[in-house]
């Protein structure tokens, strides 16, 4: 009380009174506290904490709501804070109160505590302290247990104090309380999972190589031996997804060499998993990461621009499919195709560009310029070092084997003048002619080194691949010609050498597109992907075709009918005229096929590349465009058809109103339908006649007046008829059917819906599909180098093959080549077949260890960077082990 009185005047001091409304007194005795303040009115902790220890926190403290207005919560507050400092003081005789125990039971203010001993201390003693307590303290503590000692292990690592780790494990591997609660593998897969998040490339070796000796110590005390390694490989833990998904190549690599690997699982289910693991194996961190531990002669080195380029595809296919996620595959596949385009930009000079795009590679025709056309790679084909050597490869015609024929000129087609390229042309004339010859000169086109065979000058101009083109744009030519002979009707006996010579071309076209559906089917391999091969097929220019041979094949075999059915007595003029109709579809097919020549022209191009975007948008347009039709066709039909006679089966409104909805497409803000301008009325003749006498022009307009206006109820006028011999004009007047009986009320309905129809039509529809036509040629244009130079080389690619079919009429001796090739059993075609194998072969594992080498040494210049988290706070992934 002294004490009090004497501290009463002094501006920093708080007195602090335990004084309640029935007694102050704790423990039998008088408490006051004197608790020096700062010049700004807040206590000092340290005091405060000095004095904490001393009471024991056994004591019950009474505030008066004059001082500490807040109450119980305040209190609460104010108890929280002293702990803290507490532990900070490395002072845990608080633990021992059974009082505190409640608040330390909030799983929130417990890991704080923990965090806070971690971070303060940094003794593992006190920390085993605070762990046993909250493993025994009661049942509340102990449910918070596991979430614990993760925030113990987590905080640890923080620290970066590699030897505090360490023992913090070695402490949760040998408590045998810790052991009944928790799984001890997990707490170790937490330690790696966070070493790896923060991006603490020691401290996770050091947690991996303990874990590595824990188990093996472990298992020798067992009497078995693992050699010093984990018992196999540890598929899709959560550290490793974490890790790959951000593209972290130095913690990647780490875990690889530990033994942790991702696999992909068919039978998952959940989508967001099955998008972090693709993520993740698809991550070039993951994939060069793989690639180092093998080598140059490795039986399973995988190239690793195949492995971006499927990646990609796959995450395109799954773009397209899944919507919902569609950004995120997005994502995946520029990683994959980005990481490509870096190892590209590492060649130094032209040899390591076509040793790396595989333009050499042995006839192999999986090779990376081909798979990066194909599965519509646009960057990396785009990019000018890409460019350059197909262009060159196109233009000068090296093959894929070196040998001593050198290319018979070094100008490219895209550097020669005008002039040059039209002489180039005429100068293919006659060895498009000589293409007949092709078979017993094939081995002649792509000889092996050694072999001095003297090859005639139109071998070497067969080899070209812009040749090629040449030679099938001729063909081409000499097919429209044939189309359009045949247009004009020629007469007997030059009508059969045009159907001969277009039954060749027609049959030859079409074995082509099927050949070009098995290459892309045998470039499947063993393990074909049909997604993939749809994907590559089923293009736009390959539907086209498809669609074209279908009309001339089912009009060919309409026509053969013909002259095989040639008999007076059969009529078979339906057929005939079937014939004709397909045909004809099939020449404006044909016909409008010319402008895919244009693609290779920059002016030109872009305009065909917009026109193939834009069909997507006409189709959806026009399938809305349908439904709306078919709607409002059908209502108005409905109505209309009240007024027609089912009797006589006339004034039928059907057909007319589907037609006159159908044109409102090509003639929006028509006048609105009549019953006259849509019913199928009889005319009167005598009306016709006075109309057409003496006059030799007849306004369509004014026929409409001969329509007639009534017509008569047939099953009134009979049973007038039998009800009495005479029937009279009056009786008659009975049976006449008005056809404007209702017709008012009828169009009533009929105006609004019209209006409706056309409003929706002509205002809404077509200014979505202007909308949506100018938004696909503005992404066109925005990317128009990259998609104009993709569509070029996509469109040259099938030149590059020198087994591809010839053109018509030669494709059949390019069959019969096969075949004679495929059975051919002399010794002497053998042997020399066996030769000249074996030096390709030799040639082949040369050029491959060429290709290996520079990839290893790419894949050591560029290593993938490691993407920054979206988030601050990393909470851990999906752990897709168990599945």
């Amino acid at each position: 009380m002294d004490q009090t009185k004497e501290n009463a005047g002094d501006p920093n001091i708080v007195v602090l009174s335990n004084k309640s409304s029935s007694q102050e007194i704790l423990l039998g005795k008088e408490l006051h506290l004197a608790v020096p303040v700062s010049g700004n009115g807040n206590t000092n902790g340290h005091a405060v904490s000095a004095l904490i220890p001393a009471l024991g926190f056994g004591m019950a403290w009474g505030i008066k709501s004059a001082v500490f207005s807040n109450g119980v919560a305040r209190l609460n507050d104010l108890t929280k804070e002293a702990m803290l400092q507490a532990i900070k003081d490395q002072d845990l005789r608080f633990l021992s109160d059974d009082s505190n125990k409640t608040i330390l039971s909030e799983k929130k203010f417990s890991k704080e505590c923990i965090r806070c001993c971690v971070k303060e201390t940094r003794q593992m003693v006190l920390i085993e302290e605070m762990l046993g307590f909250f493993l025994t303290a009661n049942d509340e503590t102990r449910k918070n247990v596991n979430s614990l000692i993760k925030e113990a292990i987590s905080s640890t690592i923080k620290l970066d104090d590699d030897k505090l780790v360490i023992e913090l494990l070695e402490f949760l591997q040998t408590d045998k309380k810790i052991k009944t609660l928790t799984d001890t593998a997990e707490l170790n897969e937490d330690a790696v999972f966070h070493a790896t998040v923060q991006q603490r490339s020691d401290t996770l070796t050091k947690i991996l190589k303990w874990a590595q000796n824990y188990k093996t110590k472990k298992f020798t005390h067992k009497n078995k031996t693992y050699n010093g390694s984990l018992v196999g490989p540890k598929a899709n833990h959560s550290a490793m997804i974490f890790a790959a998904k951000r593209n972290d190549y130095e913690r990647v690599k780490i875990l690889f060499k530990y033994g942790y690997r991702l696999e992909q699982k068919d039978n998952m289910t959940d989508p967001l998993k099955k998008i972090e693991l693709f993520k993740a194996v698809a991550s070039p961190a993951y994939i060069v990461a793989s690639l180092e531990n093998l080598n140059e002669v490795s039986a399973d080195f995988f190239c690793p621009i195949k492995k971006c380029f499927e990646f990609a595809c796959e995450a395109n296919f799954r773009k397209s499919t899944i919507p919902e996620y569609k950004r995120e595959y997005a994502e995946i596949e520029n990683r994959c195709e980005d990481y490509a385009i870096s190892l590209l930009e590492q060649c130094e000079d032209l040899r390591e560009v076509e040793t790396f795009i595989q333009t050499r590679n042995s006839g192999n025709k999986d090779s990376n310029y081909i798979l990066a056309i194909l599965d519509s790679r646009m960057k990396f084909v785009a990019h000018e070092r890409f460019q350059y050597v197909m262009l060159k490869k196109f233009g000068i015609g090296e093959t894929e084997i070196e040998d001593d024929f050198d290319a018979y000129t070094n100008a490219l087609w895209i550097d020669m003048p005008m002039f040059s390229r039209i002489l180039h042309v005429f100068k293919q004339i006659p060895c498009y002619f000589l293409l007949f010859l092709y078979p017993f000169f094939y081995p002649c086109i792509f000889p092996s080194k050694g072999n001095n065979t003297m090859a005639p000058w139109f071998c070497k101009e067969w080899r070209v691949p812009l040749n090629r083109a040449i030679y099938t744009a001729f063909s081409y030519c000499i097919f429209i010609s044939l189309i359009l002979c045949y247009v004009y009707e020629p007469p007997v006996p030059y009508i059969y050498w045009v159907d001969g010579l277009l039954a060749i071309f027609i049959t030859s076209y079409s074995l082509r597109d099927i050949g070009t559906a098995f290459f892309l089917w045998r470039l499947e391999g063993p393990k074909p992907n049909k997604s993939r091969f749809k994907k590559r097929y089923f293009t736009f220019w390959n539907n086209y075709n498809i669609v074209m041979d279908m009309f001339f094949m089912i009009g060919l075999i309409i026509r053969t009918l013909d002259y095989i059915i040639n008999e007076e007595n059969v009529d078979i003029s339906a057929l005939s005229s079937a014939g004709r109709i397909l045909w004809g579809i099939a020449f404006t097919f044909a016909i409008i096929k010319i402008i895919k020549i244009g693609i290779a022209s920059k002016y030109f191009g872009p305009i065909i590349l917009s026109i193939n975007a834009m069909m997507k948008d006409v189709c959806m347009f026009l399938i809305t465009f349908f439904v709306i039709m078919l709607a409002f066709s059908c209502g108005v039909s409905y109505m209309f058809n009240y007024l027609q006679d089912e009797e006589l089966d006339m004034g039928s409104s059907t057909g007319g109103v589907f037609t006159y909805f159908f044109w409102v497409l090509l003639q929006p803000f028509r006048g609105n339908p009549d019953y006259d301008k849509v019913a199928d009325l009889p005319y009167d003749t005598n009306c016709l006649s006075s109309i057409a006498n003496g006059v030799d022009e007849i306004n369509i307009k004014s026929i409409a007046k001969c329509r007639m206006e009534t017509m008569y109820n047939t099953a009134c006028m009979a049973k007038k008829m039998n009800d009495s011999m005479k029937v009279s004009k009056d009786d008659l007047a009975e049976c006449i059917i008005s056809r404007r009986q209702g017709s008012e009320n009828l169009q009533t309905a009929v105006v609004p819906m019209w209006v409706v129809y056309q409003f929706l039509v002509s205002v809404v529809l077509l200014r979505i599909l202007i909308v949506m036509m100018t938004i696909t040629y503005r992404k066109i244009y925005d990317n128009l180098d990259t998609q104009w130079k993709y569509a070029r080389l996509y469109l040259a690619i099938q030149f590059f093959d020198p087994d591809s079919l010839l053109p018509p009429p030669f494709t059949f001796l390019t069959l019969i080549m096969y075949l004679i090739r495929a059975v051919a059993k002399s010794n002497c075609m053998a042997s020399q077949r066996s030769t000249n194998s074996n030096k390709r072969y030799k040639q082949c594992a040369a050029i491959d260890i060429e290709y290996r080498s520079l990839i290893f040494s790419f894949i050591d210049n560029v290593k993938p960077e490691p993407e920054s988290p979206k988030g601050k706070n990393i909470t851990p992934v999906f752990d897709i082990s168990q599945y």
